[in-house]
């Protein structure tokens, strides 16, 4: 198969998978309280950027900035993450990288300096694979829901 029809299979899958886009569970509660707190969130995703689009449309619920995979280098490695700092003018310390992949999400918040929480919907982290990782989040959640409680237990939340 030559890259020309790779990426054309590559990039059909995506589309069909833009029509099913669903929203995490919690996602849209804890943005609500991130709202609150006048909290800002990022988005760093692996998915193209017109996915990311039809998200902001679809759910109501904006990432400024939101870095899609354009954005290079990607994660792990810690670049989309420091852009955003220097975005917000912000040091890597005073954020916090969310998300599901402790190779991807959690390198890429542990390389730029920031607070990790690793999202373990399904357990699937706890197995004794994982028990000695290079790079261990700073926290791990079941669900996004338990994010809100985390942030309020462990940190200043000035807005």
């Amino acid at each position: 198969m030559s890259s020309e029809k790779a990426n054309e299979t590559i990039l059909d899958f995506e589309r069909r998978g833009l029509e099913r886009l669903q929203i995490m569970p919690g996602a849209a509660e804890l943005c609500g309280f991130l709202d609150s707190k006048k909290i800002r969130r990022g988005l760093i995703t692996r998915n193209v950027k017109q996915a990311v689009d039809l998200y902001h449309q679809r759910f109501d619920i904006m990432f400024s900035p939101a870095l899609s995979r354009e954005f290079r280098p990607y994660k792990p490695d810690p670049a989309p993450l420091l852009h955003i700092c220097s975005t917000w003018d912000v040091q890597p310390n005073e954020v916090m990288m969310v998300g599901d992949s402790l190779k991807d999400d959690v390198a890429c918040g542990k390389r730029a300096g920031a607070f990790t929480c690793l999202l373990d919907e399904k357990g699937k982290y706890d197995s004794a694979d994982f028990a000695k990782v290079d790079l261990e989040p700073d926290f791990k959640v079941a669900s996004l829901a338990e994010v809100h409680t985390l942030l309020e237990t462990n940190f200043d939340l000035m807005p």
